[in-house]
């Protein structure tokens, strides 16, 4: 059985689906009480964490987040699952068809206002089509639209609340002298939590923006010039959940792939997610898979039982 607790900014969707699935589940003949939901707070989930009826805490969420569910179970010495944050990075080498990769990076990093933790946030292009690269996808960004629901123009809505607008506005903000914001870096209207896709370049590997989840529709572009060094800037982050190589070298999309220490590794696409395929992070991304049959084993316990027929 499970118990869901949903965000408390966005609980209309899971009762939604709790409704959904009530039904299927009475049409199978389960009784009531095999999915439920408790709408909450922070003060909630601690709660429902540590008591001590669950076997298993499993969140998707902050880092920080993470570590208090980690903390409120491990008083009982529950099992945990991990789904934390982000900063997936996008190494785009010089042989790689520029238009295609524009177009599919800044819908993979804008779609839902960047508010995914496997979205693409990190551009590290090859030196010798930086400039080319970051024009077309500073015009991409000009050209993609934010808005209401129901605006069949717009690639993506607005920011979940107050706090995460001021968040993402603060990144930018706060940039540095270097830095330079080649498309957006501002909020749309003065009504709602709408920020226009931004692209910001001119970036060190120590900033601010490079460093932590900013959790908007906000892509940032550094250069490399070596394999080695794109490798370096790649992992050179605290999460390690997603990434993706972008070449038509296919040896070195091998090389790269095991090089990356990231959960997953997409080549030539971004995003794209199978119920085949492990989804799950290291590092501060947190532990322990969604989708697959490696997702069955982290929500199963195992029991061996012998018998001597003697």
């Amino acid at each position: 059985t499970v118990v869901i607790k949903p965000s408390d900014t966005t609980p209309a969707s899971t009762v939604l689906i709790a409704e959904i699935i009530g039904g299927v589940l009475a049409e199978l003949g389960h009784p009531q009480g095999v999915f439920n939901v408790i709408c909450g707070d922070r003060e909630t989930g601690r709660l429902m964490v540590e008591h001590s009826v669950p076997a298993m805490a499993s969140i998707t969420g902050s880092v920080r987040a993470g570590k208090q569910v980690a903390e409120s179970a491990s008083k009982d010495v529950k099992r945990v699952h991990l789904e934390l944050g982000g900063k997936a990075p996008v190494v785009v080498f010089e042989d790689t068809d520029i238009p295609k990769a524009v177009e599919d990076i800044s819908v993979a990093g804008f779609f839902n206002a960047g508010q995914d933790c496997t979205a693409a946030t990190r551009v590290l292009v090859h030196e010798s089509i930086h400039d080319e690269f970051v024009s077309a996808l500073a015009k991409a960004a000009a050209e993609t639209k934010t808005g209401a629901p129901d605006d069949e123009d717009a690639l993506y809505g607005p920011l979940n609340n107050a706090n995460q607008l001021a968040q993402v506005s603060g990144f930018i903000d706060r940039l540095p002298a270097h830095a330079k914001v080649e498309a957006g870096g501002h909020r749309v209207g003065d009504k709602g939590f709408f920020y226009a896709p931004t692209v910001v370049s001119g970036l060190k590997q120590d900033d601010e923006i490079i460093q932590n989840e900013v959790f908007g529709p906000v892509i940032t572009v550094q250069s490399f010039s070596e394999e080695a060094q794109a490798i370096s800037y790649a992992n050179g982050v605290e999460y390690a959940l997603a990434s993706s190589v972008w070449t038509k070298d296919h040896a070195r999309a091998m090389r790269m792939s095991k090089a990356l220490d990231f959960g997953c590794v997409w080549i030539n696409t971004h995003i794209p997610l199978v119920a085949e395929m492990p989804h799950g992070g290291f590092k501060k991304s947190g532990y322990g898979k969604d989708l697959s049959a490696y997702g069955f084993e982290d929500y199963t316990r195992i029991k061996h039982v012998m018998t001597s027929l003697g």
